[in-house]
């Protein structure tokens, strides 16, 4: 039987996998498992409870929430209703939440917890359209029990007739982050009024704020959102728990409701089930309409094709509501695979990886960058014996490798068909003298950092953005795999990627099954180029989008022909077998001169210096190139200490005369006409910036990019300044 529908799909791995271990999540400190077949019935029981508060089918649903089991219960609970989920991510901005639901026309929204309610309800008066919300954690409340709704947690606002440590806390928190609200009863408003006459002067010392006593005593009880027992009886919305739905559809299913699974069993191939929003860097965001026959083209050809199997331990860091961590949770259910919730935090994520040894792990590149900078961090910091030790393997391991890539033909060629008989026969050499020192290497250096990921690593796949070309040889060398992919949001998302029977290095491998891949010339899109040549990457198959949810103009723009245009650059190899991307077309940097920059491969040669830590070529319309360069400051530092450099803060350190020309120096070794750069791209004004690129600040994506717009915006005066 073909499957159809993502409902379909798992009903099929509850049946072949039902014993399994489907999930792993963490319960004080520690895995439990949960098998398919409990794992079904959580969904059927939210589902169910879902379905009973009045949500129906063809229903929008909000899902406002990091990865998380419940994540994964609530995502699929919603595909069973043939309903469509809108997610957004945890750290989504009031302003954020708004667009995405009233665009999105949702009825209802699942919140993960305190953070996002509050962000949530400062827009809750403009979303008239929202009938019900349900919170995955309940709210901390200030109140006596008897007042609390079901969805929070009463917590005590008084002790002894004076403030509760944790009121004042919070209180305390509040000064300065103005955009909180805090939730309390009627009686805990007043005592909070009251406290704020008595004792506004010294909180305005202890939080020392600038502003105002009745500017901050406004703000705070302006904030201030009262909530009652009654609350449901009494607004237009409803808010229950998760445990509260859980509840009712518990309770519906052991009187033999099956309404669920009727629905669900009913779906169809072209029934929308999400739409996920673009990261909107220079307009709003847009919609992307996905089906259940976008999604299973890739449950049906990527397991396969990547080699995944019932076996395989995930471990999954990234957030579940970006389209590629989630398809690969689709995946791991479809093989009848384990998958357990960690965080990328190097706190969470180490001990995780050596508690659960996973065999495949999904991960993004700056996740890879940053294990590389923190082993060489390492290094720099150990004996003079360790240092030579761990240089010698690397460098063994470089040359072993790259013969090796070519007698595997795993070295990518993009101006001829294959390697010479001269090539191969001196790699041959190559492979053999220094076989037994690579032995070695592995015996003494690598096993070790491969020790790092749990040593049961198969595979890492790495996707949502380009990987430096340092960081893809640094680890093929140790013996980690990390098979590069590659796809949008738009494309459901997997187009292509390196496997381990076709791990071309510096590449995103082959197309998967069903997928055409075209590279046409940028100002003529109808002259497809010869392999070998960059050009715009365009695509076809059944993975492509629906379109972009109520703008018919932007995908009318992008899908013509049935071909969908990715933005991308890109080029195929000379046997038109793999692809390697080069940048995107937006990013492309046009010099006063007329000159085209591609300012990636800038990037990611710049990254391979100890000293760099971030960076972002700029140039836009001036007469020459630059270089907003975040230091690695762990490494700046310990220069400055060898050259006695004197600073007293961060500011002083990166506007030091010295610093500025180790910097210079970094930047003309690498980008050189050495290193195959042209002329006009070994041009290049530096500025060092004092903290790293954020989401929080708006100069990264939420899946880590950078926002190019933004950080042009923000750093006018210096581009201008460097690039002049």
């Amino acid at each position: 039987m073909k499957l159809q529908t993502i409902n379909e799909t798992l009903k099929n791995s509850v049946n072949l996998y039902g014993d399994r271990i489907a999930f792993k999540v963490k319960k004080e400190g520690k895995f439990k498992p949960i098998s398919y077949k409990e794992f079904y019935q959580k969904v059927k029981i939210f589902g169910t409870g879902l379905l009973h508060i009045g949500l129906e089918k063809y229903d929008h649903i909000g899902l406002i929430s990091d990865n998380r089991f419940e994540w994964i219960i609530s995502d699929l609970a919603i595909i069973g209703l043939r309903a469509v989920d809108v997610p957004c991510s945890g750290d989504s901005s009031s302003q954020d939440i708004y667009f995405k639901l009233n665009h999105s026309d949702s009825k209802a929204t699942i919140i993960e917890g305190e953070k996002q309610f509050s962000n949530f309800y400062s827009v809750i008066k403009d979303l008239p359209q929202i009938k019900n919300i349900i919170l995955i954690d309940k709210i901390n409340m200030f109140s006596e029990k008897e007042n609390a709704p079901e969805w929070t947690i009463p917590t005590r606002f008084e002790e002894n007739e004076k403030i509760s440590k944790k009121f004042y806390t919070i209180i305390h928190s509040l000064v300065n982050n103005k955009n909180k609200h805090i939730f309390l009863s009627t009686e805990a408003k007043k005592f909070l009024e009251k406290y704020l006459e008595e004792n506004i002067e010294n909180l305005l010392k202890e939080t020392h704020s600038k502003d105002t006593a009745d500017s901050v005593k406004n703000s705070l009880l302006n904030r201030t959102v009262v909530l009652d027992k009654p609350y449901n009886e009494t607004h237009s919305h409803q808010i229950y728990s998760f445990e509260k739905i859980n509840k009712i559809g518990e309770d519906l299913l052991n009187q033999g409701d099956t309404s669920f699974t009727k629905i669900a069993d009913r779906a169809q191939a072209d029934d929308l089930v999400t739409i996920i929003y673009t990261s909107g860097t220079t307009a709003d965001p847009k919609g992307v309409t996905l089906t259940n026959s976008n999604f299973l083209h890739n449950l049906r050809t990527a397991p396969p094709t990547v080699g995944i199997h019932k076996e395989d331990r995930f471990l999954s860091v990234l957030p579940s509501w970006h389209i590629y961590e989630r398809t690969v949770e689709y995946c791991a259910l479809t093989v009848g695979a384990s998958t357990a919730y960690s965080k990328p935090f190097k706190q969470v994520l180490l001990p995780d990886l050596k508690a659960e040894k996973p065999t495949v792990m999904c991960s993004v590149p700056r996740i890879w960058e940053s294990l590389h900078k923190g082993i060489m961090d390492n290094i720099k910091k150990g004996s003079t014996i360790q240092r030579f030790i761990f240089n010698w393997a690397v460098e063994i391991g470089r040359k072993y490798k790259e013969a090796e890539g070519i007698i595997n033909d795993t070295l990518p060629l993009f101006d001829r068909n294959e390697y010479t008989a001269e090539e191969l026969s001196q790699a041959k050499r190559t492979m053999k003298s220094l076989g037994w020192k690579y032995k070695l290497a592995d015996k003494l250096v690598f096993r070790k950092i491969r020790e790092i990921t749990g040593g049961e690593l198969r595979f890492a796949i790495s996707g949502g953005g380009a990987l430096p070309k340092a960081t893809d040889i640094f680890f093929n060398l140790v013996g980690i795999m990390v098979c590069e992919g590659y796809g949008l949001t738009e494309t459901s998302p997997i187009l292509a990627g390196r496997v381990e029977k076709y791990n071309i290095l510096f590449t995103v491998g082959p197309p998967l099954p069903e997928v055409k891949i075209k590279i046409v010339d940028k100002d003529n899109y109808d002259q497809e180029l010869p392999n070998g040549e960059i050009g715009i990457v365009l695509t076809k198959g059944p993975m492509i989008m629906k379109g972009y949810y109520k703008n018919k103009e932007k995908t009318d723009a992008v899908i013509k022909k049935g071909w969908f245009n990715t933005g991308d650059l890109g080029k195929k190899t000379y046997n038109g077998k793999y692809l390697k991307l080069v940048g995107r077309i937006k990013d492309t940097i046009v010099l006063r001169g007329g000159e085209n920059v591609e300012p990636l491969p800038l990037e990611d040669k710049l990254k391979e210096s100890d000293y760099i830590n971030m960076v972002i070529v700029v140039g836009q319309d001036k007469p020459r190139l630059g270089a907003l360069i975040v230091p690695d400051f762990e490494s700046l530092k310990l220069y400055a200490d060898k050259e006695d450099i004197k600073y007293k803060d961060t500011n002083e350190l990166i506007n030091n005369p010295q610093t500025i020309s180790l910097y210079q120096r970094e930047q003309k070794r690498l980008i050189s006409k050495e290193h195959g750069f042209k002329p006009y791209e070994t041009v290049m004004g530096i500025a060092l910036l004092p903290k790293e690129f954020t989401i929080e600040d708006g100069d990264l994506t939420e899946t880590l990019k950078m926002k190019r717009f933004e950080i042009h915006n923000k750093y006018k005066k210096e581009i201008d300044r460097i690039c002049e």
